[in-house]
């Protein structure tokens, strides 16, 4: 089609191991009436325990609580769609 495609993005060690450190400890996550409910910072404590942080304890916090609302978001937006 003569359209030329971006360049990949450059793999960060570093985001891979937050996200995984997020899958982890979203394992905990507890649920009220199949409504997901937010991680803890009981919840990253634990974690941090158990395993090495890639980054400073306050960046950790940040980018897990980040990708925590996001997911609370998204599964806010499918349940409104279900119930419309």
């Amino acid at each position: 089609m003569g359209i030329k495609l971006p360049d990949p993005p450059q793999y960060s060690y570093t985001a891979n191991a937050l996200v995984e450190a997020y899958n982890v400890i979203s394992r905990s996550r507890r649920y009220e009436q199949g409504t997901p409910l937010a991680l803890s910072i009981a919840d990253l404590n634990a974690y941090c325990e158990q395993y090495e942080l890639p980054v400073e304890r306050y960046i950790f916090n940040v980018v897990i609580f980040d990708l925590d609302n996001r997911f609370i978001d998204e599964a806010y937006k499918r349940m409104q769609k279900k119930s419309a």
